[in-house]
C-alpha cells in the first residue's frame, strides 16, 4: 500500500470514528433530560525559554437549547514540557461567572492539575491527558462548596495531506471524587472536530460534543458545538 493510499484509509477510519461518536449520541440519549449548548472562546499564548508555555483565555458558554447564559469565564494557563514532544505538565486558574435559573450571577474559582502524554506515529498523535480540578462556590451550601472532579481524556488526531486541516475525536471520564455518593462516574464526554491552522501563529478549532450525565440527581444529556480561535505569540 502506497504512502497515499495509507493516509487515505486513515483518514476514512478517522471519519468513521466521528459518525459513530454521532450515531451514538442518539442512540444513548434516552430518557434523560436533554439540551443544546454553544461555546465560543479566544486564547493567546506564549512560549519562554522553549519549554515554559503561558496562557489566557476567555470563553462563554450558552444552555437551554443556546438561549440562555450557562457561564463565562477567565483561565491562566502554566505548563511546562518535561519530554520534549511526549510529556507535559500544568496548572490551571479558572475565574467563573456562573449563571442561575433566575439569572443571577456567581463568582466560582477552580484550580486545576494536569498532565499530557502525546506520542506521534507517522501522521497520528495519540495522546492522553489526565487532571485533576477543584471548583469553589460560595454560593452553594457548606457541605457543597466544593467540587472536585477527575478527568481523564484520551484523544487521536491526524492531518490531512497537502492541507492545513487537522481532524481528531475523543473521549473523556469525569470522576466525582467527593460526591455524597462517594467517588464515583458521573459524565462520559465524546468529541469530533478539526482544527485549521491559518498559519503558525493563528488556528481555528470546531468540536462536536456529547455529554452523557450519570449517577447524579437529574442526569442531562448535553449536546454541544465549541468554537475556539487560537493565537500564539
Amino acid at each position: 500500500m502506497d504512502k497515499l493510499s495509507f493516509a487515505n484509509l486513515r483518514l476514512h477510519l478517522l471519519v468513521l470514528l466521528v459518525t459513530s461518536f454521532g450515531c451514538s449520541s442518539i442512540a444513548w440519549a434516552g430518557g434523560d433530560e436533554q439540551d443544546f449548548a454553544t461555546s465560543v472562546s479566544f486564547s493567546v499564548s506564549k512560549r519562554f525559554f522553549k519549554r515554559l508555555n503561558v496562557g489566557l483565555s476567555e470563553s462563554v458558554s450558552m444552555r437551554n437549547n443556546s438561549t440562555e447564559l450557562d457561564k463565562f469565564y477567565t483561565k491562566a494557563d502554566v505548563s511546562y514540557n518535561v519530554v520534549k514532544g511526549l510529556l507535559r505538565v500544568g496548572a490551571d486558574y479558572y475565574l467563573i461567572g456562573a449563571a442561575n435559573k433566575k439569572d443571577d450571577i456567581y463568582l466560582n474559582h477552580r484550580y486545576a492539575g494536569y498532565l499530557r502524554v502525546k506520542k506521534d506515529v507517522g501522521r497520528l498523535s495519540f495522546g492522553l491527558k489526565s487532571k485533576y480540578q477543584i471548583t469553589y462556590r460560595p454560593e452553594k451550601q457548606q457541605h457543597k462548596q466544593y467540587k472536585d472532579v477527575w478527568r481523564n481524556k484520551l484523544y487521536v488526531s491526524t492531518k490531512i495531506p497537502k492541507t492545513h486541516l487537522y481532524p481528531c475525536v475523543g473521549v473523556e471520564s469525569f470522576i466525582r471524587t467527593n460526591s455524597y455518593k462517594g467517588t464515583c462516574l458521573t459524565k462520559m464526554r465524546y468529541e469530533g472536530g478539526a482544527k485549521y491552522n491559518f498559519n503558525k501563529h493563528n488556528s481555528l478549532k470546531a468540536l462536536f460534543r456529547y455529554d452523557d450525565g450519570m449517577n447524579v440527581s437529574r442526569p442531562k444529556d448535553v449536546f454541544s458545538v465549541a468554537l475556539s480561535y487560537s493565537i500564539t505569540l
